[in-house]
């Protein structure tokens, strides 16, 4: 049995004035014709001093203004248009309310006569993950002071003494007078090969919790650092393109570059098995793009890229994090038996 259900238009009304998101519809010349009472609620104008109000008058600055132009030159085009997107309000009272909205053309007899929004208010919420963004990119900023401070005072302070003691057993084995018994040469050589090896992880770590040619040189010099790291270390054919002309960047941005591909090299050394790994810094007229590949054993994505941690890929969400800190976008594209591509784009 079929049962057919129709709204009247009261009913539309209804739902129309008591949507908890803010709802409202101009002209094509930007007047507004009619409001709900969340509308109301966000602006702070009543119903009535809404209607015939442009809606330019609720737009910030002049770069909204131009969002919404191109907003409604996208939609008469039939141009493709992410929605939700983000814009900015004001008040009433002067103050401004950041809101996700989604637009779609009024369309009558064929003709767009018009606009109809809705809008919900996420000014908590974005002040929330700004607040958060900024949390962690000052604990970002901390850890990487104590990586450099560190990483200073081992090469600067630890490293030295090893070094003097070296040349001392040195000096001692290779002294012809008094003669030593084969036995204590035989010692005095194990622990010089002790020492070096001591002096040689530290010098490592030194290097790994920040090197000093990303300091000294900057962050291609360091990309081609590690690369030769992994042909020596670990026998991976690993190699840095550069496309475009080189440009300086900001500290933080080359910092947090390098500790993504840090990352990913990581990844490709430690789990995928991998032959082969390559290292491209694409400079663009806008935006860097750093890419890293390897032709490892690759892995199952999750579905969301946010999924990341619950699926253990707790590498892969730093670098998100880091890539989020500097306005950068991270992309990973996997396939089982196909290795990996991380791929972090940068606006300048």
């Amino acid at each position: 049995m079929e049962t057919k259900f129709e709204l009247s238009e009261r009913d539309y009304r209804y739902l129309f004035d008591n949507a908890s998101d803010a709802m409202w519809v101009h002209d094509m010349e930007g007047n507004i014709l009619d409001g709900n009472k969340a509308f109301e609620n966000l602006t702070g104008y009543t119903r009535e001093e809404l209607i015939g109000m442009s809606v330019t008058r609720l737009l910030v600055r002049e770069e909204y203004l131009n969002l919404a132009r191109e907003v409604r030159r996208r939609l008469l085009n039939g141009e493709a248009l992410e929605q939700p997107y983000e814009q900015r309000l004001l008040r009433k009272d002067g103050t401004t309310r950041i809101v996700n909205m989604a637009t779609s053309p009024v369309i009558i007899d064929g003709e767009a006569r018009g606009f109809q929004h809705v809008a919900r208010d996420v000014t908590e919420e974005r002040q929330l993950r700004d607040n958060m963004n900024f949390y962690v990119q000052q604990i970002t900023r901390a850890q990487e002071d104590e990586r450099k401070r560190i990483a200073r005072e081992l090469h600067d302070e630890a490293s030295p003494p090893l070094l003097l003691l070296i040349q001392g057993l040195d000096t001692v084995s290779s002294g012809t007078r008094p003669r030593l018994s084969e036995s204590l040469k035989d010692s005095l050589e194990s622990i010089r090969r002790q020492a070096i090896n001591a002096l040689e992880g530290l010098q490592r770590c030194a290097q790994s919790l920040r090197p000093r040619i990303l300091d000294d040189l900057g962050l291609l010099p360091a990309l081609e650092w590690m690369a030769e790291d992994l042909v020596k270390k670990y026998g991976i054919d690993a190699h840095v393109e550069v496309i475009g002309n080189e440009r300086s960047l900001l500290t933080e941005v080359e910092l947090l570059l390098f500790r993504i591909a840090q990352e990913a090299l990581s990844n490709t050394r430690r789990h995928a098995e991998a032959s082969r790994a390559w290292i491209t810094m694409e400079f663009g007229d806008d935006r860097v793009v750093l890419t890293v590949n390897d032709n490892g054993k690759g892995f199952e994505l999750p579905q969301r890229i946010g999924d990341l941690a619950s699926a253990g890929k707790l590498g892969l969400v730093g670098m998100q994090e880091r890539a989020r800190l500097i306005g950068g976008r991270l992309t990973i594209q996997s396939e089982i038996g196909k290795g990996t591509t991380a791929t972090v784009e940068v606006p300048i």
